[in-house]
């Protein structure tokens, strides 16, 4: 038998991306139950935001992450992956910092030297500073956040959770489920010969 030799060569100009598997944050380990991903592959934070609202997982929508405790913030940065975006942002309003993205939307988590609720900026280079008209949150691994220019990083981090019901929603989730116990209790009551089960 003659010995085959497959040439290796062929494949060394092939690109191959691989992206991990989402990594979830479980409540046993004091986390919130959400799951996380890092994506490479992002030109600015724009294509970031949008590419991340379309990922699904486990048939939950993603968006980019919402860090909002230094346990989360931990977890996150543990997961690798270096410098990615989330969610965080002051082009609206310069120094007023906020979340666009997730259940947070909205939310300011630091506004012009004071945190409202948690952020944790590189206070070796002075964040978020600027520079350059930098409007968007990235993390890195050391030391803390950055803020960047809308091209700076190439990749981001995805935060998949439940949607969270807005209280109209669940008002009108109690009224309803209160109609169809009053409905089945109605029905019970009539099954039973009349009002209260008495008889007519």
């Amino acid at each position: 038998m003659k010995p085959f030799f497959f040439p290796f060569f062929l494949l060394a100009g092939l690109s191959v991306s691989v992206q991990a598997a989402p990594t979830q944050w479980t409540v046993d380990s004091g986390g919130n139950g959400h799951w996380y991903e890092f994506v490479s592959g992002s030109p600015n934070w724009e294509s970031a935001l949008t590419s991340a609202a379309a990922r699904t997982h486990l048939g939950l929508n993603g968006y980019l992450a919402t860090i909002t405790s230094a346990g989360e913030d931990n977890f996150i940065k543990g997961i690798g992956g270096g410098i990615g975006w989330t969610g965080g942002t002051d082009n609206a309003t310069e120094g007023t910092w906020l979340w666009a993205t997730g259940p947070e939307a909205g939310t300011v988590f630091w506004t012009n030297g004071s945190t409202q609720t948690y952020a944790n900026w590189n206070k070796l280079t002075g964040e978020p500073n600027n520079v350059g008209n930098e409007d968007y949150l990235v993390v890195k691994q050391l030391p803390g956040w950055n803020d960047a220019p809308t091209n700076f990083a190439k990749a981001y981090y995805v935060e998949f959770s439940a949607p969270v019901p807005e209280p109209e929603t669940f008002a009108l989730l109690l009224a309803g489920l209160g109609l169809i116990g009053f409905v089945a209790r109605r029905k019970t009551n009539e099954s039973k010969g009349g009002q209260g089960g008495r008889p007519l």
